[in-house]
């Protein structure tokens, strides 16, 4: 298999120690030492910023789908005459937006 290149010029990435085996990230393709759990360059030095990326997407799917059950529940409670289209999302899309939230301040490192 052929060594990956990187699009990166060599001024842009960090210089090569002797002896440690680099490979390119997947997202920044940036050169990072092999055994690294993370892309200092899209996570932070500590993997702060990832993690906190990781629990707002997660907490946002989550939220989605608690937020269509939500909504769901709501309309069958309230009747199809009062559940107009404007209230189902915006009890969707608050549902995702608090657990975005959430999901962030769950992740983050202290």
């Amino acid at each position: 298999m052929p060594p990956v290149e990187s699009t990166r010029s060599p001024a842009e990435q960090t210089p090569v120690e002797v002896g440690e085996e680099r490979i390119p990230c997947p997202s920044c393709e940036r050169l990072v030492p092999a055994g690294s759990s993370y892309c200092p360059y899209c996570c932070g030095e500590d993997g702060r910023r990832g993690a906190i990326k990781r629990g707002v997407f997660i907490g946002g799917v989550f939220g989605l789908l608690a937020g269509g059950l939500a909504a769901a529940v709501w309309s069958s409670i309230v009747g199809p005459e009062k559940a107009t289209g404007e209230w189902v999302l915006a009890i969707t899309l608050a549902c995702a937006a608090i657990s975005s939230m959430l999901g962030a301040i769950h992740n983050r490192k202290e």
